[in-house]
């Protein structure tokens, strides 16, 4: 009976999702593996075109940052001694400077008053 996986890197920097994903992968599959049920290399090679697509769109086609946080999510079908990929969601999480800089501040302005009551 075909197994269903979903899996999710966590979040990674955009240099690295596509080793983080194979190994999610590969290790969501690992029990299939030793079953015998699916062929290594077929499932590698499909993670790889897989890895590429998110490549053309997440750095050639938006031109993401390679120091971007991101976190992928797939679910994966077993189809013979292979795999399909059924869905991928991918959230992208941007660093906001403006943000950044007004958590900075108040938490600054904050231990401020703090060291000058202690």
């Amino acid at each position: 009976m075909a197994q269903e996986v979903t899996v999710k890197t966590g979040p990674v920097r955009t240099s690295g999702y596509a080793i983080k994903l194979r190994k999610t992968i590969n290790a969501a599959l690992r029990g299939t593996y030793k079953q015998g049920r699916l062929n290594a290399k077929k499932v590698n090679e499909t993670i790889t075109k897989l890895n590429q697509m998110l490549y053309e769109v997440i750095v050639e086609g938006y031109e993401i940052p390679k120091d971007t946080i991101l976190n992928i999510q797939a679910t994966i079908l077993e189809h013979g001694d292979d795999i399909v990929i059924k869905e991928v969601a991918v959230e992208i999480w941007n660093r906001d400077e403006i943000l950044s800089k007004a958590v900075t501040k108040e938490i600054t302005e904050r231990l401020k008053k703090t060291s000058k009551e202690a």
